[in-house]
């Protein structure tokens, strides 16, 4: 087994916010601090919105793994939305030279990185996500294995044919869930003589886990609160969530939701909805564990490391039912509930609210859940199991 990784993502860093990303530097973290040999190929760019150069080029030492950023090529070309109303809603229809524009208009375009990518002459190359420049064709020039982490979910532009190229390329696939899994099998029927794993991510609490602390620094005081986890934009379900819980609100008379992360959309001044905005890392597990209920309500996720996180700080969860990844930690932990409408949102909701028994039992069952499959030794074990099949 090679014990020589290079991942390749479009933004890297600890202060990236991204669930891919994110990822990408837990196993990198991880494995550095094993003794392998972790590289990670990346852009200057710290935003997914401009790809503007934000990091210095080079290499760096981050947390044990060498890290070499490359500037962009241009910033993402601000006509970008425009193409994508006329691409995406035809997506499997459009020629690939189509496809090929739309991701290197998409970014972060970088013929450095592309060309550092097929400069690797050993150990294996993981990219992550599918979506962006890096991977779409830095996957095509790989001269050694390569393990695509797809990160992928139900969206118009898995549609694009190109992709069937770019799935075909990977040398193994390491899925964050079996919705993702088996999402990737019914695109690409072809990857499934490929090895693969269902790896999930490595969850751990790395910061302290004080309620009392978080509610006082974030102005919270002792009133009971549900809290949602994450960027506050329309595509991630907060707004709809926000219409949802005042609903429930204004019948129930009894709520009180929380919303914690960078905003990308602002929301309108809503009666028992507290905007926080971003959330000190020194806060964020204690506010976890303030919360009676957390609530994920994106209806696109391939995994949701703050559901695992929640349930690590014994806070049970209420989760979009649409978006499978979400329904399978709870289908698999007992951790939490799911809703599809509205009048499963109230009665799950309510019948959170209403029980501490029952929460406790929830969050008890979610912990197990979390400690088992997604601390460090176990999503080790199925990574290196996936590699040894590379070789």
């Amino acid at each position: 087994m090679s014990r020589r990784v290079t991942f390749v993502t479009p933004r890297y860093g600890a202060d990236v916010h991204g669930g891919a990303e994110q990822g990408a530097r837990s196993l990198a973290v991880g494995l550095a601090a094993e003794g392998w040999d972790v590289q990670v190929l990346s852009s200057c760019a710290r935003s997914h919105v401009t790809w503007a150069d934000e990091f210095a080029a080079g290499e760096t030492l981050e947390e044990g793994v060498r890290v070499n950023r490359f500037r962009v090529d241009h910033p993402r070309d601000p006509g970008f939305d425009r193409l994508s109303d006329r691409v995406l809603p035809k997506a499997g229809s459009v020629s690939s030279a189509e496809a090929w524009d739309w991701i290197d208009r998409q970014g972060p375009a970088s013929a450095a990185l592309l060309d550092a990518v097929a400069e690797v002459d050993g150990g294996v190359l993981g990219f992550y996500p599918y979506l962006y420049q890096p991977t779409a064709r830095g996957i095509l020039r790989a001269r050694v294995p390569s393990v695509m982490h797809g990160a992928c979910h139900p969206e118009p532009a898995l549609g694009l044919r190109i992709f069937e190229q770019v799935f075909g390329a990977a040398s193994g696939f390491a899925h964050h869930s079996r919705a993702e899994q088996d999402l990737i099998l019914e695109r690409f029927p072809s990857t499934s003589g490929h090895p693969q794993v269902v790896l999930g991510l490595p969850i751990e609490v790395d910061g302290p886990v004080d309620p009392e602390r978080a509610r006082s620094a974030l102005g919270l005081g002792d009133e009971p609160f549900v809290v949602a986890l994450g960027r506050i934009d329309i595509g991630k379900g907060t707004h709809e969530l926000v219409r949802r819980f005042s609903d429930f609100r204004a019948r129930t008379g009894r709520g009180r939701l929380v919303l914690a992360g960078p905003v990308i959309d602002a929301l309108p001044e809503t009666d028992g909805v507290v905007v926080l905005g971003p959330v000190d890392a020194e806060h964020k597990f204690g506010l976890l564990a303030a919360a009676d209920v957390l609530i994920n309500p994106s209806p696109h996720e391939s995994f949701s490391i703050v559901v695992p996180e929640a349930f690590l700080v014994g806070t049970p969860v209420l989760v979009n039912g649409w978006c499978l990844p979400l329904r399978e930690h709870c289908e698999n932990s007992g951790g939490g509930l799911w809703y599809t409408g509205i009048a499963d949102f109230e009665v799950a909701l309510s019948r959170l609210l209403g029980s501490e028994s029952l929460r406790q039992n929830m969050a008890d069952a979610g912990r197990r859940y979390a400690e088992g499959f997604f601390c460090w030794e176990s999503v080790r074990a199925r990574y290196e199991a996936l590699l040894d099949r590379l070789d």
